[in-house]
Parts: C-alpha cells; structure tokens; sequence
C-alpha cells in the first residue's frame, strides 16, 4: 500500500512539473493594487464655492441678519496683537504666522456678523476660510502640528492687546478632537457672555479653519461650518 502511495504522488509531481513548461498565449496583465485610489486635489479655483452662504451661517448661530463684510485671498495677521503667542492658532482662523512655513498655496476666507453698518455692535461674528495644499499629506501634515499647537493653548488665559483701547482677556476650554476634528471654545472675561468656538479640520487637500462667537453662542456653530464645508470638498 504504502508503495503504491508513493507511486501516486510521483506521478503528481511529475505532471506539475509537465504543467510547468506550459505557455499560454496573450499579454501579462499587473496584479491589482489594494488600498484606496489617490484623491485629485481640489483646485484654486474651486476654492471660493466651498465657503458656505450667508444663510447657511446665520443658521449654524441661530441668527438672522449676517452677511459677508470682507473677503480674504491672503491670510489674517493678528500676532502683534495677542500676549501670548502660543495661543495664536486659536485666536482666530488663517494667521498667517500659524501657516507660514507648511506649504499652503492659497487661501479664501470670509467675516461676517450681522452689524447694521460692519461695526463691533453686533450679536453674531464668524469667519470661515480654506486653505488649499498642493496634496493631501500636506494638508494632513498640518493638521497632525495643529493638534500639537492647539493643546499649547489649552485651558489658558490669554490677552488680545488692541492699539489704544484696553486689553481683552480670553479663558480656553480643552482642546477636543473628535472625527477628525479640532475644537475648543474660549470666554471673553467681562463680556456679558461673550464667547467663541475654534474649529479645524481636513478634507483632501483642504484646510477648513473657523471662527464663530455670539452672546449666547449656538453650541457647535463652528464645528457645524467646518462639517458642512468639509461635505462640500468630498463632492468635487
């Protein structure tokens, strides 16, 4: 018996190695690769239609008058203003010394509040803006030093120091990360209620980075402009 096993599995080897020297005809195919396609990156010029409407905003704050007073192709510098540097990154969206130095190619921003007459008398404030990278990973880059420099800030005090006009003092709640997400909120002290809420993320090539403040301010206004721009990169 044991023999006649050995015979059978001569006899399969054998016709392998028979099969071996087979040629089939046709063209060599690659095997496919696994994982996910590469994103296109979004373009400059598509960067202006990510930016939500007035109406979309003035939803996210439960407001009803705001609209759009300035629109920004370079970035925002209030460095020379805040006490502490480290709390630059939340101060507010797109300073230019927060980008400075991580490849960003172009940015669109907006500020809207619903003022009569672009004037600090007023009951919502927001800015949103877009920060455009040559790729993903450069986006992503920056995200991954922004979760680092937000946490610097967390759980501070810092001043805004206007020319001529007395000091504003800010408290900094914890820095979330949720989702892919920054968020944080901050209190102006003495403010009647005044307070803000800080939101960043990313989306392909995309930076979103927002700002939204009121008196009393919607919870997650900023987190909800960020999700609803970040939706509107994933469509192009």
């Amino acid at each position: 018996m044991r023999q006649r096993v050995a015979a059978l599995v001569l006899a399969a080897v054998s016709a392998l190695a028979v099969g071996c020297d087979a040629t089939v005809s046709g063209k060599a195919v690659p095997a496919a690769k696994s994982g996910p396609l590469p994103q296109t990156p979004v373009a400059v010029a598509a960067l202006d239609g990510l930016l939500l409407d007035a109406r979309q905003v003035n939803d996210a704050l439960n407001a009803t008058s705001m609209k759009v007073w300035f629109s920004a192709t370079a970035m925002w510098d209030w460095s020379s203003t805040i006490s502490d540097k480290d709390c630059l990154p939340l101060d507010g969206p797109a300073q230019d010394r927060v980008y400075a130095g991580t490849g960003w190619t172009a940015m669109r921003g907006q500020r809207l509040d619903d003022s009569v007459d672009d004037s600090k008398n007023r009951n919502h404030y927001a800015i949103q803006a877009v920060v455009g990278y040559p790729s993903a990973h450069d986006a992503n880059a920056f995200y991954d030093s922004s979760v680092q420099s937000w946490s610097a800030c967390a759980t501070r005090r810092f001043s805004d120091l206007p020319e001529g006009k007395p000091a504003v003092v800010w408290t900094v709640a914890g820095v979330n990360k949720v989702s892919g997400t920054l968020s944080t909120s901050e209190a102006q002290e003495g403010g009647a209620g005044w307070s803000c809420q800080r939101a960043l993320t990313v989306r392909n090539n995309v930076a979103i980075d927002v700002l939204t403040c009121a008196s009393p301010l919607a919870g997650g206004s900023a987190v909800d402009i960020a999700e609803q721009i970040a939706a509107k990169v994933a469509r192009q």
